[in-house]
């Protein structure tokens, strides 16, 4: 029978080798690493099983690596998974538990603690200076700001621009599950909310009241 940390390597080897033969530039292995390790520390912060933690944070996206629209990801990702959790000593609910986490990891639902720390996890690493990053990197071909919205700056959907994408990454903060993640999530919101205001203010002051007249 698989130890603990065996059953981890088997899947991390099974979701990495999926994820690096179809890379996606915002959701590849290493945001998998990354809400992995998030995972496991709200996880253990809010008293749920890390084995099924972990094992639900490395499958979690999986389905993006196959055709389909990007909403029913999280039902691809569970219903990949399927034949590699059969062969884990899991009990069946534990099987269903990381299955289920998976599923509606990026849906509103917020009824299951497995759930919970994974949807936690998934939108902390699109906050802070790396969902600053991953913005940039998702929606590289739109303009980075409109001139006509720049104060005040607020989400817009879907995103026009750059600074849309962020504001409303900015706005998860409002939807964490968990004590934890929303501690986590208060500094990394407060981060990229300064961020937006400088980006703001330095465009404004490229604009604002200067005319060829005065060069």
């Amino acid at each position: 029978m698989l130890s603990r940390p065996e059953m981890v390597t088997r899947v991390e080897r099974w979701a990495r080798a999926l994820l690096e033969t179809h890379p996606k530039i915002a959701h590849g292995w290493p945001h998998v690493d990354r809400v992995r390790r998030l995972a496991l520390r709200i996880g253990q912060a809010e008293g749920v099983d890390l084995l099924l933690v972990e094992i639900a944070a490395l499958i979690h996206d999986v389905g993006r690596t196959v055709p389909g629209p990007g909403a029913e990801h999280g039902r691809r990702s569970a219903e990949l998974a399927v034949p590699l959790l059969a062969e884990l000593p899991l009990t069946q609910q534990e099987r269903e538990q990381v299955a289920y986490a998976a599923r509606w990891h990026n849906s509103t639902r917020a009824d299951d603690p497995l759930l919970c720390v994974l949807r936690d996890a998934d939108m902390l690493d699109g906050m802070g200076a790396v969902g600053l990053a991953r913005a940039c990197m998702s929606k590289h071909m739109v303009p980075l700001y409109d001139l006509e919205r720049l104060s005040p700056l607020a989400a817009r959907w879907p995103p026009e621009t750059v600074v849309d994408q962020i504001c409303y990454q900015i706005e998860w903060l409002d939807r964490m599950n968990t004590e934890t993640g929303r501690r986590l999530a208060r500094q990394r919101a407060a981060f990229m909310a300064a961020f937006v205001e400088q980006w703001g203010q330095e465009i404004g002051q490229l604009y604002d009241g200067l005319s060829s007249e005065e060069y």
